[in-house]
């Protein structure tokens, strides 16, 4: 074997070392953002879990709006009117 070859092979003998231990370095630094990540797959659970099921987030919803409305029903006059109110202070904010 030419020096030059092996010159080579220890240079490539090096770097395959380093890029080993870079990807130690690597995994090890990754293990600090593994809560996040956690997170994020539970946060897109809980997501799919309701596109699923929308009945389950609408149901209690409309249960709560018709008990509000039950309790003070002056309230079915004024909500529309301030919906309307905010839909034209939106529009007119709005770029």
């Amino acid at each position: 074997m030419s020096a030059a070859a092996h010159q080579l092979a220890l240079r490539r003998q090096a770097l395959v070392m380093r890029s080993a231990a870079l990807r130690q370095t690597l995994a090890a630094d990754c293990q600090t953002l593994a809560p996040a990540f956690v997170a994020a797959d539970r946060v897109q659970d809980a997501w799919l879990w309701v596109r699923e099921r929308p009945l389950a987030v609408l149901l209690p919803v409309v249960t709560v709006g018709v008990v509000w409305v039950v309790r003070k029903p002056s309230r079915l006059l004024t909500l529309p009117l301030r919906l309307w109110s905010l839909a034209r202070l939106w529009r007119r904010l709005a770029p």
